[in-house]
């Protein structure tokens, strides 16, 4: 009796053994049909599209030039009396610049008018005569015509005293001068440079291809190498009708302020100048480009799976690129983790980077 009692309880324990083992089996078949029928999500990073402004440019390079520049010299001979200047400051138009002496000049204007005078006394005489009928109208025809002698000449010795001082044609900066005061100049003789370099213009060529795209007042920035750590900005306001056959370009001039007078002329400049902007250009991460044969393509967030897009790409941004095609602005990219996607696979957002080992 012991040992049937025993021998149930064998059965009874193998029994429930093979029954949890089975269960067990099942168990873990399902999890296995349910891991292949139901791929694993890949973990992605993803940004939104940005709506921003891109301008297309053209890059050049120029030498600048002073916006006016003269040099003073004398229209008459004389000694140098005065100087109202210092070399290398600002000054004003109209602001007296050198002044001759003036006593020979002043004694040959009093001189013209004294013959003026008696020109004109002469002139009354003459014709209060013929108008009685006692004088000639020979003596009065003379009479007229040394009158307006004498005026010419008081006119030209008023001239050359307005000529014994310079002054400057325009606001500006003096160069070095070139005579002192005592110095005796001569017609002609070069004293000083007078430069206006506010706001100074820069000359350069761009390649034909672009002749259609080139208007007046188009922005341009600049840099020179001379102050490394600012960027100047101006506009064009000529372009010249005639092509360079010899370069195949097309030069043009621009304008760049200069108040605080740092610039100077004959400095060699880099500049872009901007040749189209498109507003509420399509921009996204650089790092979100795959290449896809010839042509490069993107993958979108859709309802949560990727969906491979071909994209046509425009001008590229530090970090950034631009997409002509393809795109729209509500659309999420993902920007890492997109070399273990296909079109359809379904994806997690992550919201921190993802490590090397995860990508």
């Amino acid at each position: 009796m012991k040992r049937f009692v025993l021998l149930v309880l064998l059965v009874a324990l193998g029994g429930g053994g093979y029954y949890a083992y089975r269960q067990q089996h099942s168990a873990g078949q399902e999890a296995r049909a349910s891991a292949v029928a139901q791929p694993r999500a890949v973990p992605v990073e993803v940004a939104n599209v940005e709506l921003m402004t891109v301008a297309e440019e053209v890059e050049a390079l120029g030498t600048l030039a002073a916006d006016e520049m003269v040099v003073i010299a004398p229209e008459i001979a004389g000694r140098v009396i005065e100087l109202g200047f210092k070399e290398g400051e600002s000054v004003k138009k109209g602001q007296e610049l050198v002044k001759l002496d003036t006593a020979i000049l002043s004694a040959e204007l009093k001189q013209a008018q004294a013959d003026l005078g008696l020109a004109r006394d002469t002139h009354e005489r003459l014709r209060s005569l013929v108008s009685r009928g006692s004088g000639t109208q020979v003596s009065l025809d003379e009479a007229i015509a040394k009158l307006a002698s004498s005026e010419a000449r008081v006119e030209l010795a008023k001239a050359k005293l307005a000529q014994s001082t310079i002054v400057a044609p325009f606001n500006g900066v003096v160069g070095l001068r070139s005579v002192g005061v005592g110095d005796f100049v001569a017609v002609g003789k070069p004293l000083i440079t007078l430069t206006n370099i506010d706001p100074i213009k820069i000359d350069f060529r761009v390649p034909e291809i672009f002749l259609s795209r080139l208007k007046v007042g188009q922005p341009v920035s600049m840099r020179v190498d001379a102050v490394p750590d600012r960027t100047f900005t101006g506009q064009t306001y000529a372009i010249d009708p005639v092509v360079d056959i010899n370069g195949r370009a097309i030069r043009l001039r621009a304008a760049i302020p200069n108040a605080d007078l740092t610039l100077k002329p004959g400095l060699f400049a880099r500049l872009a100048i901007t040749v189209d902007q498109r507003l509420n250009a399509i921009v996204i991460p650089e790092m979100a480009v795959v290449p896809d044969g010839m042509g490069k393509m993107v993958y979108v967030v859709d309802g949560g799976k990727a969906k491979r897009i071909p994209v046509e790409l425009g001008k590229r941004l530090p970090g950034k690129v631009e997409v002509l095609s393809g795109l729209t602005p509500k659309m999420q990219i993902i920007t890492a983790g997109q070399m273990r996607l296909r079109d359809g696979s379904a994806i997690a957002i992550k919201d921190k980077p993802l490590r090397t080992s995860q990508l």
